[in-house]
């Protein structure tokens, strides 16, 4: 996998931006709804912090990469929008993908891992 920068925003709070959008006249242009940008590493770290018992894959299994800069969500921002903390949204994700059984290996010692696709992006 790559060390690229993901940007990550939480649906409830894409949906919350569009009916902000969609209600103030002042509003007008393209918005960006991308509030926490984090790297792959950086994302792992959080992850073991949250999930210390789950196994995951290795540092050494992400490579280095350049970064482009981030995106901004000023315009939002200033529409007076506000967003989750990325550690809400990780973890309200992760517990729905445990519910879901999507984070369940065959196995059940893996870690889960992206589809292949993910390492060409």
């Amino acid at each position: 996998m790559r060390n690229k920068l993901w940007h990550i925003v939480d649906v409830r709070d894409t949906a919350d931006a569009l009916l902000l959008l969609y209600e103030a006249p002042e509003a007008a242009g393209r918005h960006i709804c991308a509030p926490h940008v984090i790297t792959a590493r950086d994302l792992l770290d959080l992850l073991k912090r949250m999930y210390p018992d789950y196994p995951h894959i290795s540092k050494e299994s992400i490579s280095d990469m350049d970064h482009p800069a981030p995106m901004t969500t000023d315009k939002l921002l200033k529409l007076g929008w506000s967003c989750r903390s990325l550690e809400e949204t990780i973890r309200d994700s992760v517990e729905f993908c445990q519910q879901a059984g999507f984070l369940d290996d065959v196995e059940g010692a893996e870690p889960c891992r992206f589809p292949s696709v993910y390492n060409k992006i």
